[in-house]
């Protein structure tokens, strides 16, 4: 059967792109890349996701990928952006939510404050706060966005988030296409809000709250959130279980995204062990 593909915006103010036939709801928090992107939603995204980013789950599940709100108010929250999806999850159904990055920094809140929302929680490269390396360069990423040099923020996310030949071959493709290959943000204040957010969160002593059981997953060398920060947000969460992803830093859901899909797809179908150290 073929994927049913849908996009659009929600309440008319969360763009979001949905993809999948499956009979259980998936909603996708994305990450901080999400208010970088110069794009609308459109089918061309849809399609990518459909048949390369989730393609492994659209049989079982229908996948939402919904984004913030554009234009959110200086000093916006990361529980504040939790509260927005509220409203739209709300709509969608209860369902299980895998956030990214920074988007799993709003699904910590979302999963404390709407826990009948929340069937079960994932955490994909993301922790209870952000490491000091993470934190160095988040503000110079918000320096740069209140500049609006965008190109500056994409060439030092893959020197960040990479390892492998992507950290040798992305660069000089990016300098190589040069600036026409960066467009402008939507809202370019919403970079900025994104990083002071990320700068200000904290749910150390919010984890408590989360009732779902959830899945922390990243990699072993995270320049945002190191192996011990993603352990202590595991074992902050009463049914919180760990997997790490060795080798890989910032960018293991993709670097490892068979191994990684595999061990998401297990837990949500509660199959999943309570620790693992994924070679």
């Amino acid at each position: 059967m073929r994927n049913r593909i849908d996009y659009g915006h929600l309440d008319g103010r969360h763009p979001y792109h949905r993809v999948g036939n499956g009979p259980r709801r998936l909603v996708v928090f994305p990450g901080l890349s999400d208010p970088l992107s110069g794009r609308e939603p459109s089918r061309l995204v849809a399609e990518l996701l459909a048949n390369y980013a989730y393609r492994r789950y659209t049989d079982e599940y229908t996948v939402w990928v919904v984004s913030r709100p554009r234009g959110m108010p200086a000093g916006h929250t990361t529980r504040d952006m939790a509260a927005d999806y509220a409203e739209v999850v709300a709509d969608i159904g209860s369902a299980s939510i895998l956030g990214l990055s920074m988007g799993g920094l709003v699904a910590q809140h979302f999963a404390a404050d709407y826990p009948e929302l929340t069937r079960r929680l994932v955490l994909g490269v993301s922790g209870c706060y952000v490491g000091q390396r993470g934190a160095d360069t988040l503000g110079r990423w918000s320096s740069w966005a209140e500049r609006g040099d965008w190109r500056e923020i994409l060439l030092d996310s893959v020197a960040v988030t990479y390892g492998g030949y992507r950290s040798l071959v992305y660069p000089p493709l990016l300098r190589l296409v040069g600036d026409a290959s960066v467009p402008d943000p939507l809202v370019g204040s919403d970079v900025s809000v994104s990083c002071r957010a990320c700068l200000e969160h904290d749910t150390r002593r919010r984890l408590v709250d989360v009732d779902a059981p959830t899945l922390v997953i990243g990699g072993a060398h995270d320049h945002f959130f190191t192996e011990e920060i993603l352990r202590e947000t595991a074992a902050g969460i009463p049914d919180g279980r760990l997997a790490l992803l060795g080798g890989v830093g910032h960018g293991a859901l993709e670097e490892r995204r068979a191994t990684a899909d595999a061990t998401i797809r297990r837990f949500l179908r509660d199959r999943s062990e309570a620790v693992a150290q994924l070679d």
